[in-house]
């Protein structure tokens, strides 16, 4: 049995982190897309959030983020090439803020 999404096609379904992989063709040319489920990392990190809002630590986890995210915005070259300035800017973007697991600046 073919799953289909509109004109997308189901090749690969991750049942543990829930990706999927799908494919469209036009006869000329072949498409793939690939879906990673990330609300529930995200009600994750607003509840860590939540929780370590008064907690004063010298460690705390500021940030939980999906590893597609990790790689394609450059976040992981600039961390294992030791740029923390580009780091802390990168999680201190309001854009980025979904992945944030406590509040303030890095």
């Amino acid at each position: 049995m073919d799953i289909y999404d509109g004109s997308w096609k189901l090749i690969n379904y991750d049942p543990e982190t829930g990706r999927t992989i799908w494919h469209a063709s036009d006869n000329q040319q072949g498409v793939y897309r690939i879906d990673y489920p990330v609300s529930k990392i995200m009600e994750m990190n607003q509840a860590c959030a939540i929780a370590t809002k008064k907690q004063n630590k010298d460690w705390q986890r500021i940030a939980s983020i999906p590893l597609n995210i990790l790689k394609n915005s450059h976040l992981l070259q600039a961390h294992t090439e030791g740029d923390d300035v580009w780091v802390s800017k990168w999680l201190n973007n309001k854009d980025n803020a979904s992945w944030r697991t406590s509040e303030g600046y890095v």
